[in-house]
């Protein structure tokens, strides 16, 4: 369990990075088109990796008809709808505040944890959770200006992605870290390519070296999220999404130049009392054993 952990950590650094570089990139393009081209750039780099392999006829007939090829494309699906509006929801809010919204999606993952999965949902994963959406809602300070209709495009983008990791993890077994990679990036290319003559922007070579940077760190984060799905429970992982928030409110200093309020260390505070509160009785076990 604690290597889930790790992994998942590492993949909310890797995505917090990933969606300032894509604030940043909104300036420039169209939402619809940064996840195009993070989707094409990705199934190039897997055309081209493929010829390294010892069976690349292999490797195209697996992308083309991987297992349980339909539940692996639902769950591309997800990952490519949220990921466009979670860009959305960064063009339109603030960075902190827009990654707080996403927060709600954590709570969706414990419920279907329980709901779909049927995992054993402790009270002290319940717990664990409140703290964290009480976290939350002190960096967000309820009743103030950010609630108004565009908040509710992350709220739609964590939707999707907690749907889109109980699919993920009901594949466990089925599909690996790089089908997981392929199937998203053929999805974007096949559901965003339509769209794209209406919202394309080319481009300059800046832009574009932002947005390579943006999809090597996008991707590493899938595959961190795909490896930490593989060897955790969905509702014991969902507290840890938390820690998002905290690498969030260091980026919005860094790159945006927004100090984080008081409300906002507070909610940091409760979202990382969480996270012990989920690890402790980990701990204990091993202890006994």
């Amino acid at each position: 369990m604690t290597t889930a952990i790790l992994f998942l950590l590492l993949a909310n650094l890797l995505y917090a990075i990933g969606y300032a570089l894509a604030k940043l990139l909104a300036a420039d393009l169209d939402p619809i088109g940064i996840t195009f081209l993070r989707s094409g750039l990705v199934l190039l780099a897997a055309a081209g990796l493929s010829f390294r392999l010892p069976d690349p006829a292999g490797a195209w007939r697996r992308a083309a008809r991987p297992p349980r090829a339909w539940d692996q494309r639902l769950a591309a699906a997800a990952l490519v709808v949220s990921s466009t509006i979670s860009v959305f929801g960064y063009a339109l809010l603030p960075f902190t505040e827009a990654s707080a919204l996403g927060f709600t999606g954590p709570i969706i993952l414990t419920a279907c944890g329980a709901l779909l999965l049927r995992e054993r949902v402790t009270p002290r994963r319940w717990l664990a959770v409140a703290l964290g959406f009480a976290g939350m809602l002190a960096m967000l300070r309820p009743g103030g200006e950010l609630f108004r209709p565009e908040a509710a495009v992350p709220i739609a983008g964590a939707l999707l992605y907690a749907l889109y990791q109980v699919l993920l993890r009901r594949l466990r077994g089925a599909a690996t870290e790089t089908d997981a990679m392929v199937q998203g990036a053929i999805a974007g290319v096949v559901l965003l390519g339509p769209l794209m003559p209406l919202v394309w922007r080319t481009p300059e070579g800046a832009v574009l070296a932002l947005v390579l940077l943006y999809t090597a760190v996008q991707t590493a984060a899938l595959a961190a999220l795909a490896a930490a799905m593989r060897r955790g429970e969905v509702s014991a992982l969902a507290p840890w999404h938390y820690a998002r928030l905290v690498f969030a409110v260091a980026l919005d200093a860094v790159l945006f130049a927004r100090f984080p309020p008081a409300g906002a260390l507070a909610g940091a505070a409760l979202i990382a009392a969480g996270g012990l509160l989920l690890l402790v009785p980990e701990r204990r076990r091993k202890a006994g054993r």
